[in-house]
Parts: structure tokens; C-alpha cells; sequence
């Protein structure tokens, strides 16, 4: 691919899926990941009769892409990602779109907590709460939502605190195996730069 220089920015660069010299994420493959998680999503149907349950994957991605890319809006950007493929790919229309908002919220709350906390959220009991904090704003913003405007949502058949629970537990995990990944990605990183 040629490359299409503008002072620092590079289209050959900015295309590229991985930045060898930082081993960053950069943009494009951040909302790639988040298209990924659509897929997954829409592809595999693990239903567990748990509300939640697709949180392993978002949080996953979500957290794994925080504590690898140095981007702001890292896990924004995945979000961005999911919830774009969700709409695109899902053929539920009303439902992908009464998800958009809530992606965007998980991802938005991670990036925020790392903002806030900072490299203590590399540890796995943080990234687990935080990652469980992040899923249960979807449940508790959907309940605010069925609240204020009297609808019900499937996920109330078993009143209001189970969903927070399944979401928060799948939240967690997925933020456990995000950091995880994230640290096997980084080992990796520092092996193929330390042979080079």
C-alpha cells in the first residue's frame, strides 16, 4: 500500500491493524474488535436463560481494549464497534437500536473508571467491579427507562434485582477474562519485541 503522508498522519498507518512499534490498537481495529463482539453476539446463541450473558463477550472486549490501547475512548471506540454491528447484523431492528445507547454506556464507564483510577484497574479484583459496575447500568438504565415511560422490558419477568445480579456477574467475569487477555497480549508483545 502506498503511503499517503499528511505531516504525522499516515493512511498505510492508520490502516494498519496493529502500530508494530507500540504494539497499540488503533482506532479502526478498536471498532473492528467491537464488530467482532456483534458477530459473536449474533452468531452464537449460548442462551443460558440468563439475562446478561452477552456481557462475557462486550466486557471482555471492552476491558481488554482499555488496558491495551492508549487511546481515551478506547473501549468507546469497541463500543462504537458493537454496537454498530449489532444494528447492522442482528435483524432486530428495535432491539439493536434500544441497545446502541446502552453500549455506549458500558464503554464509556470503563473508560472512565480507568481515567479514574488509573493502572490499579490492571488488577483483577478492580477490573472485575469495574467491569460489573459498567454491565449493570444496563439493567439499571433500562429500568429507569421502564419507570419513567411505564413499558416493561422480558428481562423483568423475575423482578428488578435478578437481572442486576446476572449482569453484574456476567460484567465481572468478562472484565476477568478481558484483563487476562489483555496481560497474555502485552507478555506477547514484550516477547516478539525482546527477539527482535
Amino acid at each position: 500500500m502506498a503511503e499517503m503522508q499528511t505531516g504525522k498522519w499516515s493512511l498505510k498507518r492508520f490502516l494498519r491493524l496493529t502500530d508494530r512499534s507500540t504494539a497499540e490498537l488503533p482506532l479502526p481495529a478498536l471498532f473492528l474488535l467491537g464488530v467482532a463482539v456483534a458477530l459473536v453476539h449474533v452468531s452464537f446463541d449460548y442462551s443460558l436463560g440468563l439475562p446478561g450473558h452477552h456481557g462475557l463477550e462486550l466486557l471482555t472486549a471492552l476491558v481488554f481494549a482499555r488496558l491495551v490501547s492508549s487511546q481515551p475512548l478506547a473501549a468507546a471506540m469497541v463500543a462504537a464497534g458493537a454496537a454498530s454491528g449489532d444494528v447492522a447484523f442482528a435483524g432486530h431492528l428495535l432491539h439493536s437500536l434500544k441497545s446502541v445507547p446502552l453500549y455506549f454506556l458500558s464503554g464509556l464507564l470503563v473508560d472512565g473508571a480507568w481515567r479514574l483510577l488509573g493502572e490499579r484497574c490492571r488488577t483483577l479484583p478492580l477490573a472485575a467491579l469495574v467491569g460489573a459496575a459498567a454491565y449493570m447500568a444496563k439493567p439499571l438504565g433500562m429500568l429507569a427507562v421502564a419507570g419513567i415511560a411505564g413499558m416493561t422490558f422480558g428481562f423483568m419477568r423475575h423482578g428488578a434485582a435478578y437481572p442486576i445480579i446476572t449482569h453484574a456477574a456476567f460484567g465481572a467475569v468478562g472484565a476477568i477474562c478481558g484483563a487476562l487477555l489483555a496481560r497474555a497480549w502485552r507478555s506477547g508483545q514484550q516477547k516478539a519485541h525482546d527477539s527482535h
